[in-house]
């Protein structure tokens, strides 16, 4: 992934599609939670890091339907990004001279995050199949 240009176009998707911007936080804090420092560096070079402080204000994020939970995502998308070994020191540059950063750096974001917006697309929905309820384990039906 971080062989390709990722990043750009994720942004250009959040910025034409606003309510799929609480998705794309999500992928961009899973993306820089791995460590890839090539992703850092696309989003230093698209100009990520304020797009996302812009969308911490609340600009951008009026029409979705968990705010808080998006911006729990950006802190924590900005927080990885930040300890990258090869350009953590050019994000924390940004970040330093955000106002709104100083307001979020600090606060404890997991309350904000309930379950995965993409939970249960994989596994499917968790209702007893009609197997399990015709098993011969069960006692007979």
């Amino acid at each position: 992934m971080a062989s390709l240009e990722t990043i750009g176009p994720l942004m250009a998707g959040m910025k034409s599609r606003a309510d799929v911007a609480g998705l794309a936080c999500e992928a961009l804090n899973r993306m820089f939670q791995k460590e890839q420092t090539e992703l850092v560096s696309q989003a230093l070079r698209v100009e990520l890091v304020p797009y996302l402080l812009k969308l911490l204000e609340g600009i951008g994020l009026e029409t979705l339907e968990n705010p808080s939970a998006t911006k729990a995502q950006i802190v924590k998308a900005l927080k990885s990004m930040s300890r990258s070994l090869q350009y953590g020191e050019q994000v924390n540059e940004i970040l330093a001279r955000s106002s709104v950063w100083s307001a979020f750096k600090d606060q404890k974001h997991d309350l904000f995050i309930s379950e995965s917006q993409t939970a249960g697309y994989l596994t499917g929905v968790s209702t007893p199949s009609l197997l399990a309820a015709s098993s011969p384990l069960r006692g007979g039906l």
